[in-house]
């Protein structure tokens, strides 16, 4: 039995056979590259998908209560040293690995390429990978040894993140040391819960989310790589930030004496509608709410004030759990180019399909106890979200510059 056959079983078994409607009106190279993307996609997997969606699963509301956390302005000096010194010991013995979330555009910025290759300067010395470069190598020239850095990037700009490197010179890194490894694209799906096809010949296919970040470790060889090099720290962090502290010895220290599965820092929320993600508990278990999930009452909760910076510290024993769960998807209402049933381009206005995204925090109720140091806002935390405005380009050149200053 021939491929096309096989698969066109497999997809009449999952109701997914209008993905062939147009095989044979397809030339063979076309069709051969049809096949080949059909046969990538776990259809078991998209039909969870589907059915989560379909159902419309209606979650209960859980309890959200503050979690615990340590201030660093409230830490003595003696405290602050000995944390340090923890984390560069950690570092010296070979136990950390930093792992940036990179996949990004910088569309939004009015920047034509990979979000990380975004200057706040006028040259790529400057821009958010060299920034979090030079962060790095401050750190291990502090500890005395490298430390491996894992970037993910998406099929849509790792060719560009590479070739900023190597046009860069791996900002003065150990090209060695750094591992790029793609996020994973999964099928976008109509409200039927049918995978959508952009043309007669491809499947429309976007990012699965960061929480797409574990099953990628997995399949890129990361995760056995973090195990060969006996890592135990993980430093998760996203690319835009502008005055992330990666792999901030501190922190690491933080983690190791907390004795807990994860750390994560935070920010105090500026005010009680800004629109951010939470660290707190959900029925008594380590959680990020995102701020559309939040109630009246919880919005302006004076208790509820730790945003999520997307900076945590995963122990590799937690990872394990991760990398072997499974989490739930989350659907984005978007435009999606497709075609009619006839094969031709359709004109999309309007949001016409869905993005199935994983978010890594998903996982964060799996742990026993996560811990939380809330950090300064004005010395840790530029986001850069848009080109003008609030936690944008803007207002992250004009924080960097003041930090430098100082």
């Amino acid at each position: 039995m021939n491929k096309y056959k096989i698969l066109k079983g497999k997809l009449t078994q999952y109701h997914q056979e209008h993905l062939l409607s147009f095989f044979h009106q397809l030339k063979p190279g076309e069709q051969e590259k049809l096949l080949e993307q059909i046969e990538g996609i776990d259809l078991q997997e998209m039909e969870v998908a589907s059915r989560q969606f379909i159902s419309h699963r209606i979650q209960q509301q859980a309890k959200i209560t503050p979690i615990d956390y340590e201030s660093m302005p409230h830490l003595s000096k003696t405290r602050r040293k000995k944390l340090e010194e923890c984390g560069l010991e950690r570092i010296k013995a070979g136990k950390v690995a930093v792992l940036l979330l990179a996949g990004g555009q910088g569309t939004r910025l009015g920047h034509d390429g990979p979000k990380g290759t975004v200057s706040l300067g006028d040259s790529s010395d400057q821009s958010l990978f060299a920034l979090q470069a030079k962060r790095l190598r401050a750190v291990e020239e502090k500890a005395g040894a490298k430390i491996p850095w894992y970037i993910m990037t998406s099929p849509s700009n790792d060719d560009e993140t590479k070739a900023f490197f190597t046009k860069n010179d791996y900002f003065q890194c150990d090209p060695k040391q750094i591992y790029f490894f793609q996020q994973e694209l999964i099928p976008t799906i109509t409200s039927a819960g049918k995978m959508i096809l952009e043309s007669q010949s491809e499947i429309s296919m976007a990012p699965n989310g960061n929480g797409g970040l574990f099953s990628s470790m997995k399949s890129s060889g990361v995760w056995d790589d973090l195990q060969e090099k006996e890592i135990d720290w993980v430093f998760l962090n996203n690319i835009d930030n502008a005055l992330v502290q990666v792999a901030d010895p501190l922190f690491i220290g933080f983690a190791e004496e907390s004795g807990a599965e994860i750390s994560s820092k935070a920010v105090r929320k500026r005010s009680p509608d800004e629109k951010v993600g939470l660290l707190c508990l959900a029925n008594g278990r380590p959680s990020v709410v995102e701020y559309s999930e939040l109630d009246a009452k919880e919005v302006i909760d004076q208790m509820l004030i730790n945003a999520n910076m997307g900076i945590h510290l995963f122990h590799i024993t937690f990872l394990e759990k991760a990398i072997n769960s499974s989490l739930p998807y989350h659907f984005a209402h978007k435009v999606i180019p497709l075609i009619d049933e006839y094969g031709q381009h359709v004109q999309v206005n309007s949001p016409n399909g869905y993005k199935l995204e994983k978010f890594y925090f998903d996982v964060f109720p799996l742990a026993e106890k996560m811990s939380v140091l809330q950090v300064e806002r004005e010395k840790e935390f530029a986001p850069v979200k848009q080109k003008t405005g609030e936690d944008s380009l803007e207002s992250a050149r004009k924080r960097l510059f003041k930090n430098t200053k100082a």
